[in-house]
């Protein structure tokens, strides 16, 4: 064998041992990258799968995420904050006034919204299975749920019906966060709840002194001492425009059977 041959057996070695060597490297490292992109993989389902325990367990045994949906929703904004912090409406109708007027349901509470110019100009919020919303910058304040219409004041008007279809108190307030911008209201129905017979002679009082045209005033001071608001809401409307987005008996059964 001669010189060069030799010299090119020998250098022709080591460059197969070098890509031997390098193939070997691109295997561990490809498999490397394959476990960890599979570790991976498995650590989001993970984080995944606990971050819907936590929101189950919250939905579960806290008020939050409720909450959370009520806080996304304010008067004068768009119609469309509804359907994204709420869902789709589970019941859509028309008042009188050819006002729409959408339900939103949720699994403590009932959201009635009227709907003007494309924006929310009133929304109602009835509370169901002991939900205790946040009503601070109402004109009732924190405790609005869990005082009388009596401990309220600043009362600019009110509205009053007693059937054996539809059943309610409603008032609007002047007090509140932002009574600049809307009014308070707050009242009564007997969607989930019914009177007592003594509450009943009394609202039964009010309405008839509203029919005959007559001072309002006793039958509303007696009743407004001895009934708690079921609901609350946020207005720029009338209540006259309001009223019918109060939520019936009726209504509550068909939306939450």
């Amino acid at each position: 064998m001669s010189n060069q041959q030799q010299t090119l057996d020998q250098s022709g070695q080591p460059q197969a041992e070098q890509g031997s060597v390098l193939k070997q490297q691109w295997g561990k490292i490809i498999a490397l990258v394959s476990i960890v992109a599979i570790a991976l993989g498995s650590f989001n389902d993970s984080m995944d799968a606990l971050e819907k325990i936590y929101d189950f367990s919250l939905a579960q045994f806290t008020d939050i995420p409720s909450q959370n949906k009520l806080d996304k929703v304010y008067v004068r904004a768009s119609a469309s904050v509804l359907d994204e912090a709420l869902g789709a409406p589970v019941y859509i109708k028309r008042s009188g006034a050819g006002d729409v007027i959408k339900y939103y349901q949720d699994d403590r509470f009932v959201l009635s919204a009227v709907i003007k110019d494309d924006a929310i100009a009133a929304y109602l919020v009835f509370p169901a299975n002991g939900f205790m919303p946040d009503t601070s910058k109402s004109s009732g304040g924190s405790d609005l749920l869990r005082s009388h219409f009596g401990d309220q004041e600043g009362v600019s008007d009110l509205r009053a019906a007693l059937s054996r279809m539809l059943t309610y108190y409603i008032e609007e307030n002047t007090g509140g966060e932002f009574n600049t911008l809307y009014n308070s209201v707050s009242g009564y129905s007997d969607f989930e709840t019914s009177l007592s017979e003594q509450q009943r002679a009394q609202l039964g009082r009010l309405v008839d002194d509203m029919l005959l045209g007559d001072d309002v005033s006793d039958a509303a001071q007696t009743l407004r001492h001895n009934l708690i608001p079921n609901f609350y809401g946020y207005s720029t409307i009338g209540l006259s425009a309001l009223e019918d987005a109060i939520l019936t008996k009726s209504e509550f059964r068909l939306i939450q059977p």
